[in-house]
């Protein structure tokens, strides 16, 4: 037998030997996930495309709001935060590569020794030179005795078991979930802009209605003083309108307080101090020629980057399972050296100073068993979580979506009767004025009617914010915002 084959066998009969000595776990298996419905609503068919495939710059055609999204994805806090979290995360990636390669490291040593006469290395370095065996270039100092070394290391640490790829998997997986929270984060700033923004020109309509409100109620407490003027009216219905016309006001200047929380909220998110926020005057959000299309509930997992990074964190977790289960198995690892070494500097970098070094390790766990199962219960809790935790971002997203579109669906309706209640206040407006002044309607009336004119339009304007923020609100359950 070989020297080589001895040392083989030395080392699986070694190896046996520690496997028996370990109560290895058994290994890990993934679990089902299931299926998505085909549909979200039983009623519909699924639409073949999602208005998620759409980038943001073409499902918002304002330009005004565009503007105020390419800030925002500039100058947030959040989204920068969330690029140097991606940074972390390659660089924990890199490392987990590099595990996996051999390590090389370039050394240079010098030093120097008096060893006493009375020293197996001081008594050894007296014999040497008087051994007729040596010339004089390898007599030693035996004063001082110089040593001289210049060369490289290298370490290697064998993947027999698959423990450093599957971290190293891990981190590549927890790279890619960090990859999708940036886009979430992104998502998210996207939608959030286009909320404020639009509920800013909510707000806008809104402060117009009860200016105008304001007009026409100053316009009537002018008439009606008239009136008492000539006797035809009362104090009474002077300090009525007088009430009405300062409530108005004062819904007013509440509604400026509003219009600026909005707005310095839509500043914080631009990553300003201060400033103006530029905008139309439409509520709409989406200009676009075709209907609403909700997609299929599957493309919800090609789309959503929460959905995608609650799988790339399930990924992980069964990775991190098997490497903590590798970890019961003995590690081998190989070093070597080649260098120059001498104990004279004129004889260093002579063939005949060069040396070097090969060397296998076994080593097997024995007695920290205890840390090595709860190691494994750990990881296998947390494959255990990220699995739950998938399920319920997809149950969620699912959810979400279906809300939104039953709720876009109910509130169209609204819309319409909303129309038509302000349609038939406006008149209702215009035939008390004309009774009041003929006599045949008192200033109650007049009160009552502005006063439910003033909430329909108010109504109006909210149930056409409601609807855009749901449309925005559905593009990004749909998994839009990100592209």
């Amino acid at each position: 037998m070989s020297s080589t084959q001895k040392y083989i066998y030395i080392l699986f009969t070694g190896l046996s030997l520690t496997l028996g000595a370990c109560s290895i776990p058994s290994k890990v298996n993934k679990k089902e996930i299931p299926a998505i419905p085909e549909q979200f609503n039983a009623l519909k068919a699924a639409d073949s495309t999602s208005m998620a495939q759409l980038k943001y710059a073409d499902f918002f055609k304002d330009p005004h709001l565009l503007a105020v999204i390419e800030t925002v994805l500039k100058h947030n806090f959040d989204k920068q935060i969330a690029a140097e979290q991606l940074k972390i995360a390659s660089a924990y990636l890199l490392a987990r590569k590099g595990a996996l390669l051999p390590s090389v490291q370039a050394g240079i040593n010098a030093s120097g020794t008096r060893y006493g006469k009375h020293t197996i290395e001081g008594v050894g370095n007296f014999d040497t030179n008087l051994s007729p065996n040596i010339d004089e270039s390898q007599k030693v100092n035996t004063s001082f005795t110089p040593n001289y070394w210049l060369g490289l290391s290298v370490g290697w640490e064998v993947d027999l078991w698959g423990k450093l790829s599957n971290l190293k998997r891990a981190a590549q997986q927890r790279f890619l979930a960090s990859n999708q929270a940036r886009d979430l984060m992104q998502s998210s700033l996207v939608t959030q802009a286009a909320s404020l923004y639009y509920e800013l020109i909510s707000l806008d309509k809104m402060s117009a209605i009860l200016k105008d409100n304001i007009s026409l109620q100053e316009r009537a407490l002018e008439i009606v003083q008239i009136q008492k003027e000539v006797g035809r009216a009362t104090e009474l219905a002077v300090q009525q309108f007088n009430a009405q016309l300062a409530n108005t006001e004062a819904v007013w200047v509440e509604m400026q307080q509003q219009t600026a929380n909005i707005e310095n909220q839509l500043l914080a998110l631009m990553g300003q101090f201060e400033g103006h926020i530029k905008r139309s005057a439409k509520i709409e959000p989406v200009h676009l020629p075709f209907k609403t299309s909700y997609g299929h509930p599957a493309q919800l997992l090609h789309y959503r980057p929460d959905i995608k990074m609650a799988y790339a964190e399930l990924e992980a977790s069964h990775a991190d399972a098997k490497a903590a289960r590798a970890a019961f198995f003995p590690t081998l690892s190989l070093s070597s050296y080649a260098a120059f070494n001498a104990f004279n500097t004129s004889h260093l970098f002579n063939p005949t100073s060069m040396v070097y070094q090969l060397l296998g390790n076994m080593v097997a766990p024995v007695f920290q068993q205890n840390q090595l199962k709860s190691q494994f219960r750990v990881a296998s809790a947390q494959q255990e979580i990220a699995f739950l935790q998938y399920q319920k971002t997809v149950v969620g997203a699912f959810q979400e979506v279906r809300t939104l579109m039953q709720y876009m669906e109910n509130n169209e309706k609204v819309l319409g009767l909303k129309i038509k209640e302000v349609t038939a206040l406006a008149n209702s407006v215009e035939i008390s004025n004309d009774l009041y002044v003929s006599g045949y309607a008192n200033y109650l009336e007049i009160i009552n009617a502005q006063r439910s004119k003033r909430a329909a339009d108010l109504d109006l304007v909210q149930a056409r914010r409601n609807q855009a923020q749901a449309m925005i609100q559905l593009y990004k359950a749909l998994g839009g915002g990100w592209q």
